[in-house]
Order: C-alpha cells, then sequence, then structure tokens
C-alpha cells in the first residue's frame, strides 16, 4: 500500500528503486535530450515576441539552462534514486522559472503570446519526465506562485487579459498535478500487483518445496524415506557416467529387539542406527534413506570399489561403537548389528531400479543366510555375470 502523495513504505521504497531505477534512469535522460530540443527551439519564439529579452533569453537557454540539462542527463543513471529525483525537480525548477521570468521583464505588444511557454513546460514535468508527485507538487506550486507574481508585475497588460492569464496558470497547475497524480497511481498500483504476484509465487514455490521435503523424509529418522529414494533410482534408467552402488542395510533380529525391549527403545535404536549412517557416508554425494521397518539404504553414486569397501566397514564400526545392548538375539552376540547387501552398477552400464533392488536385496539376504554382521557384494553389469 503507498502512503498519502502516492509514496512507499521505505522498504517498498528501497525495493521499488531497486526493481524500477535503471529503467526510470534511461527514461529521464531520453525526455530531457528531447525536452532540451524543443527548449531551445522556443527561442525563435522569443525573438518573434519577445525580442526586447532575446539576449537575456539566449544566455539563460544556452549557457545556463542546457548545460545543466545535459549534466543532469548525464548524472540520472550514476546516482541513487533520492539524489536523482531531487536533481531533476531542481532543474525543471530553473528551467520553468525562465519563460516566467522573460514574460515578467518583457514590455513588447506580442509578449502575452509568449506566456503560452509556461504551460508548455509544465505538461513537459509532470507528464513527460513524470516527476515523482511530491516533486510534481513541489514545481507546479512554485511554478504557479512566480506566474503569477509576473502576471501582476505586468501593469501593461490589460486586467482582462491579465486574469484570464491566471485562471489559465490554476488550470494548468491542476490539470497536470492530477494527471500526474493519475499515473504516478497507476505505475505504483501496477506495480504492487506485480509484487504480491511475485512474493505469492516465490511462497507457493516454498511451500511447495516444503511439502516436498516432508513427502520425502522419514518422520522418525528425518533420513530420505522410500518415496526420494525411488527417484533416486529412477534416474539410474540411463547409462551413468560413474559407478554406483546400492547398500540395503537391516538391522540383525530386530523383532527381537522390540520384543524384548518394547517399541519406544526400538525407536530409539532405528533414530541411532540411522545417525551412524548418515554421518558415516559422504554427505551429500550419497543419499541415505530408511527403506522400510529397520531396513535403511544408500545410494552412492562416484564410488570405485575400495570406496565402497571402505565406507561398509566404517558402517560395522560405528554401529559397533554405538554400543546398543540386545541380549535376546539368540545367536551369542550381546548387541546390535547390521548386515549389509550391495549391488554395484559399473560406470558406463544402464539398469532398471528394480533390478537394482533387486540384486542388492539378494546380497542381503546372503549376507543374512551367512551368520549376519557382514557385508556381500554383488555387481549388476558384466561382472556379475563373469562372475557367475
Amino acid at each position: 500500500m503507498t502512503r498519502p502523495l502516492l509514496r512507499f513504505s521505505r522498504a517498498a521504497s528501497a525495493r521499488y528503486e531497486l526493481d524500477t531505477g535503471v529503467e526510470r534512469g534511461l527514461h529521464l535522460r531520453q525526455t530531457i535530450l528531447i525536452g532540451l530540443l524543443f527548449y531551445n527551439a522556443s527561442g525563435f519564439a522569443t525573438f518573434l515576441l519577445m525580442p526586447d529579452v532575446l539576449v537575456l533569453a539566449l544566455v539563460l537557454r544556452l549557457l545556463v539552462v542546457t548545460p545543466v540539462w545535459l549534466l543532469l542527463a548525464w548524472s540520472v543513471t550514476r546516482v541513487g534514486g533520492a539524489m536523482r529525483e531531487r536533481l531533476v525537480t531542481a532543474g525543471m525548477l530553473g528551467a520553468v522559472a525562465v519563460p516566467i521570468l522573460l514574460f515578467g521583464l518583457s514590455r513588447h505588444p506580442l509578449s502575452g503570446y509568449g506566456y503560452l511557454e509556461y504551460p508548455l513546460m509544465l505538461v513537459f514535468g509532470g507528464m513527460m519526465l513524470v516527476l515523482r508527485f511530491p516533486h510534481a507538487l513541489i514545481v507546479t506550486g512554485a511554478a504557479a506562485a512566480m506566474s503569477l507574481a509576473s502576471i501582476a508585475g505586468r501593469s501593461d497588460i490589460h486586467p482582462e487579459l491579465a486574469g484570464s492569464f491566471a485562471f489559465q496558470t490554476v488550470t494548468a497547475s491542476f490539470f497536470v498535478l492530477y494527471g500526474n497524480f493519475q499515473i504516478e497511481a497507476v505505475r505504483r498500483g501496477a506495480y504492487i500487483v506485480s509484487l504480491r504476484e511475485i512474493l505469492r509465487s516465490i511462497g507457493l514455490e516454498n511451500d511447495r518445496r516444503t511439502l516436498t521435503t516432508l513427502s520425502e523424509t522419514d518422520p522418525l529418522t528425518g533420513l530420505a524415506n522410500r518415496r526420494a529414494l525411488d527417484a533416486g533410482l529412477a534416474a539410474l534408467t540411463d547409462a551413468m557416467p560413474v559407478q554406483t552402488a546400492l547398500l540395503m542395510i537391516d538391522v540383525d533380529h530386530f523383532k527381537r529387539f522390540n520384543d524384548s525391549y518394547g517399541h519406544p527403545r526400538g525407536d530409539d535404536c532405528l533414530r541411532a542406527v540411522a545417525t551412524a549412517l548418515a554421518e558415516e557416508t559422504r554427505g551429500s554425494q550419497d543419499l541415505v534413506a530408511r527403506y522400510g521397518g529397520e531396513e535403511f539404504s544408500i545410494l552412492m553414486r562416484g564410488c570405485d570399489d575400495i570406496e565402497v569397501e571402505r565406507i561398509a566397514r566404517r558402517l560395522f564400526a560405528r554401529i559397533a561403537r554405538l554400543g546398543i545392548a540386545h541380549h535376546g538375539r539368540g545367536d551369542g552376540l550381546q548387541s546390535i548389528t547390521v548386515s549389509i547387501g550391495v549391488a554395484v552398477l559399473s560406470a558406463g552400464h544402464r539398469t532398471r531400479p528394480g533390478e537394482l533392488l533387486a540384486v542388492a536385496d539378494a546380497a542381503l539376504y546372503e549376507a543374512k543366510r551367512s551368520g549376519r554382521n557382514r557385508h556381500v557384494v554383488r555387481w549388476v553389469d558384466d561382472r556379475a555375470r563373469a562372475a557367475a
């Protein structure tokens, strides 16, 4: 929302300048150069209507106003927004003062017709430069006061004509201010609408990302869930330029753990295992997920055989360091352990997600059948067939 006089709040003004300042500066530069052309061309009208002040007119237009406005045209894209608007406003006050001054000083019989240049200057400032409304109010009010004073000082003008000039001054000032207000209101209103749409889109995108994160996160462990793993595996339908491995990890005898210690302790155990797995992998390079129940998975992209072996051994060592007691295993061990099945896909080969899962699951089954607390590696590509 805008404040009185079409002002934004401080924060909105900063954003408005950031988004539109460059365009505003270029618009002012182009308009200033066009205005200077017509401003100096009006010197011909001064020659015809007010020849008695022609020398002063040429000095003011060519040696004062023109250099100042050329400097303004150069600077409007190089200064901050607030300074830019102040400089243009000051320049506009100086420029509009010239025709008013010439009209007040001239006593030529045709000089009254020269008054028409003044309302044209107001139109230029309010409608072409589109001064910010508070600045347009300053320029128009000051120019009207100077104009009325100039009219009052022309004792040689017939009172009816002077009254007509005064009426035209007030009318032109009102029309210019009203038009300027409408242009500024439409511009700022359109900007607010577009900004709200941008912010709404950003909010929707943030909401979408949040929902996506929630939908792909396991609520118990904070790891990725089966859906996230499926999405990662789906990318493997194309031939991967690097070797890929899928580790399927099962907490040994977890059902007996729940039966012995209860489900709350079982949840604590799963959370501890999940943290260990996440901390012993390669960060964002690996996708660590809870596959379901007491099963976890790790999708390693860009890994060689040695690295796969090293990660597996680090996982066993970290789980052992947890020291989670499990006296009801029935196999002689007294703490939680895991079994790992590894499926490896060599670089340049492709597979279906189901095939990689099947190979990893078969390797996990073999590890459990062989006594648990160990890992088995199987290859999906030609090495698997050769080994067979």
